[in-house]
């Protein structure tokens, strides 16, 4: 699978507006499943299931990529992610659309500040909303920019090697312009 997926496109971004899609995403980004086992995972009705799958589907965001026979001889069709990482633009998405990614990418942000901080006890973040708001937004920007970068890279499932070298080029790049 592609090591990371920009989403950038508001017609994409709509169908990852629904978090249960985004889940179904994360799970198999760990291994390949069919929409049984994601089902029985998730605890949805296989029809729910498929109709999330359908649109995932129909937007290339999965794909299949093993079918094996049952011993009844049933085709099971095995599900994996167009890309293991998902990231969102939100300078290059409409307003409406990025609104529902914004706390993700605010999140991603702050976790990765609280790690620096709690690292390197020497760094302190001001603590001001504003200079929180700046500092999120900043590296929410250059997790996107390194992660334009891996776009064409293609990596195996369940390896969260990639997802790792990403924030940590972000942050580095974030901590040489501060210093």
């Amino acid at each position: 699978m592609k090591a990371v997926f920009i989403v950038n496109e508001p017609k994409i971004a709509k169908v990852l507006v629904d978090p249960m899609r985004r889940t179904i995403l994360n799970l198999l980004r760990e291994k390949p499943m069919t929409q049984a086992q994601l089902a029985d995972e998730l605890g949805l009705s296989d029809p729910s299931l498929n109709y999330h799958m359908k649109i995932l589907r129909r937007y290339k965001l999965v794909m299949i990529t093993k079918k094996a026979a049952e011993e009844h001889g049933i085709i099971q069709k095995f599900f994996s992610p167009a890309a293991y990482l998902f990231v969102y633009d939100l300078d290059s998405l409409p307003k409406d659309v990025a609104r529902y990614f914004h706390p993700i990418s605010i999140e991603r942000a702050r976790s990765v500040a609280s790690s620096i901080m709690v690292k390197d006890s020497g760094y302190k973040i001001d603590d001001m909303p504003e200079a929180i708001d700046q500092l999120t937004e900043q590296l929410s920007r250059l997790f996107v920019t390194v992660a334009k970068s891996y776009e064409k890279k293609e990596v195996p499932s369940g390896n969260d090697k990639i997802v790792y070298d990403i924030y940590c080029k972000a942050i580095t790049m974030w901590l040489d312009k501060i210093q």
